[in-house]
């Protein structure tokens, strides 16, 4: 019994690593553009970033196609930064996660930091 119980585990273990190499975590096609120019509008805000400094955590969601949908600021420093933030990461592309050779959802975190 015990002999069968081990032949059914690595028969199990096998068929999932076989299905491992279809799977592949989104690659970058276009990253993120943020530079200090793009907070030009909001005078005396890029003395501030540069004197203080600090960290922004964005969430959001790729879908099966590689867009970037779902974006929200998770953690800021600076509630002025997060409108450019979210419209900077929303022109980001990547290329579609997949998880057994289909295309899926995967939620991701980014943490950028201003110094």
């Amino acid at each position: 019994m015990k002999r069968l119980f081990c032949l059914i585990l690595m028969g199990v273990l096998a068929s999932q690593n076989s299905l491992s190499g279809e799977s592949q975590l989104p690659q970058i096609k276009e990253p993120l553009n943020l530079s200090y120019n793009d907070f030009d509008r909001y005078p005396g805000l890029i003395s501030t970033i540069y004197n203080i400094g600090g960290d922004v955590i964005v969430g959001f969601v790729i879908d099966e196609t590689g867009k970037v949908v779902e974006p929200e600021i998770i953690d800021t420093f600076n509630l002025v930064l997060n409108d450019v933030i979210i419209d900077k990461v929303k022109q980001m592309k990547f290329s579609p996660p997949l998880q057994n050779g289909r295309p899926v959802r995967v939620r991701y975190k980014l943490p950028i930091t201003f110094k």
